[in-house]
Formats: structure tokens, C-alpha cells, sequence
């Protein structure tokens, strides 16, 4: 374990060393976003669209899905090229059934499919990651699961029980659990996976980084439910 994480200290200075890592991140950070918010507007565009010509928000959902799947096999296999177009695609198919399901009609088993399968999907990446070098990433594949799981099951229980209370902060059913708002959202996502596409090499310093950052978002969601749950119930009752 002791030299695992001296290897991976070694590995983060020479990064550093290599390139103004922090400036360089933090503007291809801020380009990423911005294309994530135009690519949205034209997603929801699309979505309205094939929403009128009959297109279901679920048959979306599943074929995203089934190229997701397609992209775990191909970081299994270190076809990275591959995997990152299959990303790519299964992150189109998620912003247009959420576009179509609101241009037409939000169900409740849409949100419960489309959650349910993303949840599947990431987590079928990280494993992909551990199996195409499982000395390498192993250990940061555990690390990034444990997050993962973490933030998963805080936000899912944060929405149930904010939904039974019918709270104000309650889940928007507009979109998946994931959106909650805070860190380690839909375009920090997108970004870490182009990320470990394009340097697969990093995986067991990102992957890292990645679990820590969902272990946060999990933390501040705990927060978040003791000021909802308690405190404002508390002022209520006053």
C-alpha cells in the first residue's frame, strides 16, 4: 500500500513538472463547459423534435445504454479510441431522452430507467478501467468505487425521503438524481471520462482524485439533508 502511493505521489510531480497543470486545467475546465451548455441547448432542440415524430424517451434510455456497454468492452480490451466514441454517444442518447421525456411527457419509471442505467454505466466504466490493467488500477478503481457508491447512495436516499416530505428542495423529476446540484455533475463527469480516455495512463492518479471528490459530494449531501430534514423541520415547528 506504501509504495503504491509513493508511486502515485511520483506520478502527480511529474505531471506538474510537465505542464502549468493548474492554468491548463482550469481553462480547458471552463472550454469544457461552455461546449457542455451549448451542446445541452441543442440536445434539448433535438430532443423536442423527435419527440413530436414519435420517438420514446425509454427507447433512447436503452440504446444509450447498450452503446455504454459497447464502451465498457472496448476500455477492457484498451480500445480507448472506440471507448471514447462510444462515450460520446451514450452521453448524447442521456441528454436526448431527458429532452424528449420533457418535451412529451416526464413518468416515473423514465426517471427510475434513466437513473438506474447511468448508475450502471459509470459504474461498468471504472470496472473496465481495473480490468484493462488490473496491477495499475486496481486499487484506484476500488478507491473511485467506494466514491461512487458513496454519492450514489446519498443522493438516491436524499430523493426519496425529500419526495415523501414533499419538501421544497425535493427532487426535480425533470432530471435524473444525479443533477442535485454541487461538484461531480453531468459536465465534471463527461470531462473525467474524455479525460481517462484520451490519458489512460492517469487512471490510477484520476481515479483518485475522482473518489475523493464523490466522497465530498457525499459529505456535503449529508449537510445538505441535516439542514433540510432537521433544521428547517425544526423551524417549522416553532
Amino acid at each position: 500500500m506504501k509504495e503504491y502511493f509513493e508511486n502515485l505521489k511520483t506520478k502527480v510531480k511529474k505531471i506538474w513538472q510537465r505542464i502549468e497543470f493548474k492554468k491548463t486545467c482550469i481553462a480547458f475546465y471552463n472550454l469544457c463547459r461552455k461546449v457542455y451548455a451549448e451542446g445541452y441547448n441543442k440536445l434539448n432542440v433535438a430532443g423536442t423534435y423527435l419527440g413530436k415524430i414519435g420517438i420514446s424517451a425509454n427507447v433512447v434510455s436503452w440504446s444509450g445504454f447498450v452503446i455504454g456497454v459497447f464502451a465498457i468492452n472496448f476500455i477492457a480490451m484498451e480500445m480507448y479510441g472506440w471507448a471514447l466514441i462510444a462515450i460520446l454517444l451514450n452521453r448524447i442518447c442521456d441528454g436526448l431522452d431527458g429532452a424528449i421525456a420533457r418535451s412529451t411527457k416526464v413518468t416515473d419509471f423514465g426517471v427510475f430507467l434513466d437513473a438506474t442505467l447511468d448508475y450502471v454505466f459509470y459504474g461498468g466504466v471504472i470496472f473496465a478501467f481495473a480490468l484493462a490493467d488490473p496491477v495499475q488500477n486496481a486499487l484506484s478503481a476500488a478507491c473511485m468505487l467506494f466514491g461512487f457508491a458513496s454519492a450514489g447512495c446519498a443522493m438516491l436516499a436524499y430523493s426519496v425521503i425529500a419526495y415523501k416530505n414533499h419538501s421544497e428542495q425535493q427532487l426535480n423529476l425533470d432530471h435524473s438524481p444525479f443533477y442535485l446540484g454541487g461538484i461531480a455533475q453531468g459536465s465534471e463527469t463527461l470531462l473525467a471520462l474524455i479525460l481517462l480516455c484520451l490519458f489512460p495512463s492517469w487512471f490510477s492518479v484520476l481515479g483518485v482524485a475522482l473518489g475523493i471528490l464523490s466522497l465530498i459530494k457525499a459529505f456535503s449531501l449529508i449537510v445538505a439533508a441535516y439542514y433540510q430534514f432537521v433544521i428547517v423541520e425544526f423551524r417549522k415547528d416553532k
